[in-house]
């Protein structure tokens, strides 16, 4: 399956033919760590005249392997494959998550997918990978499997911001928190969360959160509405079970409106 942009692939076929340059990782998020390993593989690609690719997966390995403690996303797949393209990939393989992938052995996903159906020359990860049934391989591994193949592999150091790495996880914990300006930098973008107007009246609506998606604390917030013509408002989630969104102008959109709300900074 490929989607209308045309570069994001669910499974291996369809794909282009190798040879090709590719960064692998979860890649929730795309955010700065996450930018610097599709960029050197792009720049790899550019040299040598292949086409660069993003490695990636439908969903988090928590849904298959434990459901109830699986996060909330960042970015659903297909803002996923937009963001990679957005970096300069030419396509963005979106590995479907299954029991029979998780026990891939490490050495069988280096010969089957990298070698085999992406024809590598390259493979670009962060310090953090790992792979294969039960996560056994790393880095180091990757190097050695890779060799074996004629296959370059790139180790990236992670991106540290205020002597923290930069990580999908850590970015949850900020949006939890309602440091949602914290999150943006180290996203380098604000945050954007689903919602769906339930009620509105003036330049207030009543809105529903979207599920899936990692959500603000309790608290104000100064957003961005995506709908393409609002200005900005303000977002309350002091009470769950009365979420309120209030336009800094104009009228509030009608009920059953779906809007992307863009996460800039708490308030006091």
């Amino acid at each position: 399956m490929v989607t209308a942009p045309g570069r994001l692939h669910l499974g291996v076929g369809g794909l282009p033919p190798g040879p090709s340059v590719v960064a692998i990782g979860q890649f929730d998020g795309v955010h700065m760590g996450h930018r610097r390993l599709v960029a050197e593989a792009v720049r790899r690609a550019d040299r040598l005249g292949v086409p660069a690719g993003a490695v990636t997966f439908d969903r988090h390995p928590a849904a298959v392997l434990a459901p109830d403690r699986e996060p909330a996303t960042l970015t659903g797949l297909d803002e996923k494959a937009e963001l990679l393209a957005s970096c300069g990939v030419d396509f963005v393989l979106a590995l479907p998550l299954s029991p029979d992938l998780l026990r891939t052995s490490a050495a069988d996903f280096v010969t089957d997918l990298l070698a085999g159906a992406l024809d590598c020359r390259a493979v670009v990860v962060g310090t953090n990978f790992r792979f294969g049934h039960r996560a056994a391989g790393d880095p180091a591994l990757l190097g050695e499997l890779g060799r074996s193949h004629g296959m370059d592999v790139v180790v990236a150091d992670l991106v540290d911001v205020a002597g923290r790495p930069v990580s999908s996880t850590r970015i949850r914990a900020e949006i939890a928190a309602g440091r949602v300006r914290s999150a943006a930098r180290l996203l380098g973008r604000p945050h954007r969360v689903g919602a769906v107007v339930t009620g509105s009246r003036g330049r207030r609506c009543a809105v529903r959160l979207g599920t899936g998606t990692a959500r603000p604390g309790s608290g104000r917030y100064r957003v961005s509405v995506d709908t393409g013509d609002r200005p900005g408002a303000r977002l309350d989630t002091t009470d769950p079970a009365a979420v309120t969104l209030e336009l800094c102008d104009g009228t509030a959109p009608a009920r059953g409106t779906r809007l992307w709300l863009g996460l800039l900074t708490e308030l006091g």
